[in-house]
């Protein structure tokens, strides 16, 4: 690979760091769910990995744990100009390694073939841990609107990851 060539997906960006979020990168872990328009709900630094370039902070996974217990995989973002490259997997990947116990997600339908890639399935909304139901609940009534507004379908599923 030249200097001017961009790393893909099967050539991974080495300079580009994973590594727990920090205390001071709360600001623009908040910053960048923004500009990613993601549920900004309950962000807590503590819960995430970041992909760092030189210092400035291009990605971003988090595992939200939920009242009653249960683990969600969530607020995955990679900048624009930096995907392509690689870190959404290592990021996924990174956090992965990290948990034991069985996980959930939602997300929209045309995600769900990158997240069986890591051992996702669907399941039905009447399956979902009763905390998690309720964000599906609302998850639906949010992307409805927005895509009414959007006239961009969008369509929540849930899916799970066992143990």
């Amino acid at each position: 690979m030249t200097d001017s060539a961009a790393p893909t997906a099967a050539d991974p960006d080495v300079r580009i760091a994973i590594r727990p979020a920090r205390e001071a990168d709360q600001g623009m872990i908040t910053a960048l769910i923004r500009e990613a328009m993601l549920n900004p709900r309950h962000l807590d630094w503590r819960n995430f990995m970041v992909a760092e370039d030189a210092g400035r902070i291009v990605g971003l996974r988090q595992v939200k744990p939920h009242r009653q217990g249960s683990r969600e995989v969530a607020s995955g973002y990679v900048r624009p100009e930096y995907r392509s490259r690689g870190i959404s997997e290592r990021l996924m990947r990174e956090l992965l390694a990290r948990e034991t116990g069985p996980l959930w997600l939602l997300c929209n339908e045309r995600w769900t073939p990158y997240y069986e890639r890591f051992g996702f399935r669907r399941v039905r909304s009447r399956d979902l841990p009763p905390d998690l139901r309720a964000e599906f609940r609302l998850g639906r009534v949010v992307t409805s609107v927005i895509s009414f507004f959007t006239s961009q379908e969008i369509r929540i599923v849930p899916m799970a990851r066992p143990a």
